[in-house]
């Protein structure tokens, strides 16, 4: 099956574990706060792509309760699961691949693990797309796993469902970021338990237009 059909498939179908395994984790809070402090601006608008539950909106909101975030996912389920868990905010069901079309311009974009589920030649047009929406000076926030795309493919769950995850390198990444004219201003690793025994690093940039 194409990697674009299933892997939404199955964000549907393990919404609500994900939810219970993601919510509340922490780990991440202090890069969020490192995104808020370049955005310097307390009535942001930011962009989430690929908002899953609506853990990182809902961080982001409880921090700069005026913050006008337009949040969006792939999965319709995700997407009814960050409304219920963020009330105020407005979601979106779109594409990572399809945020051209969105016709609005933003202080930040935040992209919480989305490049792990695009292509080679479908980063390139993402990061271009994010330039394109982010207003002068706007931050952009990416998160990834670090690692040799050669390694790319699917990936199965304790439940059965598959996903397709993309190995993309920090260097290619922050070279695309460059080329298009970003200026990296951070770059952070965070240590994560995937299972009891099992240890990953997972690689934070966060860039100026």
């Amino acid at each position: 099956m194409d990697p674009y059909q299933e892997t939404p498939k199955t964000w549907n179908t393990i919404a609500k574990r994900y939810e219970e395994v993601f919510m509340n984790l922490d780990i991440y809070n202090a890069s969020y706060d490192r995104f808020c402090e370049l955005i310097n601006n307390d009535n942001a608008s930011i962009l989430e792509i690929g908002c899953g539950p609506g853990n990182i909106t809902k961080y982001l909101l409880l921090q700069h309760p005026n913050y006008k975030i337009r949040a969006t996912d792939v999965s319709s389920n995700m997407i009814a699961l960050a409304q219920k868990n963020n009330p105020t905010g407005t979601f979106q069901e779109i594409d990572a691949r399809d945020i051209a079309s969105i016709k609005k311009s933003f202080h930040g974009i935040m992209c919480g693990f989305i490049i792990p589920y695009l292509s080679k030649d479908d980063i390139i047009h993402f990061i271009k797309n994010t330039y394109t929406l982010l207003n002068r000076n706007g931050i952009l926030y990416l998160s990834f796993v670090s690692g040799d795309y050669r390694d790319s493919g699917f990936i199965t769950g304790s439940t059965g469902d598959r996903t397709y995850f993309y190995y993309h390198t920090t260097q290619e990444i922050k070279k695309l970021l460059l080329s298009q004219g970003f200026t990296i201003k951070e770059h952070l690793m965070i240590p994560y338990k995937k299972t009891k025994d099992v240890f990953e690093t997972h690689t934070l940039l966060i860039a100026r237009k």
